[in-house]
This record gives structure tokens, C-alpha cells and sequence, in this order.
């Protein structure tokens, strides 16, 4: 019976705690249609940046930045895992290549 009040007092404890501000990061993705990331499966994450790699993109600039300096906790949060997404999406994007008209062929040097 101690067990269940224990486990009833700290359910009630993380219920009533108030989650951070979400991260420009996450807002970014969310305004963008990504919708509440923060009960969104990283499965789910990842296969809507593969559907928008245009935004992985911009998402990836900005998580180098906070990625090097982050925490051992912050890929569990929503951050985190919305940044680990967009690492693996943004690598495999398609990126725009510009030719500078060099032919080569035999005896071309």
C-alpha cells in the first residue's frame, strides 16, 4: 500500500511540473507543419524531415551550434531528438551542385 501512495505522490510530481519553453529550434519545426513535436515518436520526426529536406537543412544549421555544447540529457529531450533526426535527413539531402564547365577527356590536362 506504501508502494502505491509512493508511486501516486510522484505521478501527481511530474504532472504538475511545467515544461520549459519549447526551443527555437522546435518552433522553427513546428511552424513549418512538423506539428507538437514534443509527444511525436523519433520515427515519426524523421520521416516528416525526409518528407521536408529543405528544413532538415535549415534545422541542422541550427543544432551544430548547440549540439557541441549540450548536455549528456539534451537527445532525450525534444531538442535533442528533433536535432538527431535532422543530422541523419540532412546528410542524405539532395544538395544543389554547380558545374564549372571543365570538359575531361583523354589527353585533357
Amino acid at each position: 500500500m506504501i508502494g502505491v501512495g509512493v508511486l501516486t505522490g510522484s505521478f501527481g510530481l511530474t504532472n504538475c511540473s511545467r515544461p520549459g519553453p519549447p526551443s527555437p529550434i522546435v518552433q522553427k519545426a513546428e511552424a513549418a507543419g512538423a506539428g507538437d513535436l514534443a509527444t511525436t515518436s523519433d520515427a515519426s520526426i524523421s520521416q516528416w524531415l525526409a518528407k521536408n529536406p529543405n528544413v532538415a537543412k535549415e534545422i541542422e544549421g541550427m543544432c551544430k551550434p548547440v549540439r557541441m555544447s549540450a548536455s549528456a540529457t539534451w537527445g532525450d529531450t525534444t531538442e535533442g531528438r528533433l536535432c538527431k533526426a535532422s543530422g541523419k535527413i540532412a546528410f542524405f539531402a539532395p544538395s544543389k551542385t554547380t558545374g564549372d564547365d571543365r570538359k575531361f577527356g583523354a589527353g585533357n590536362h
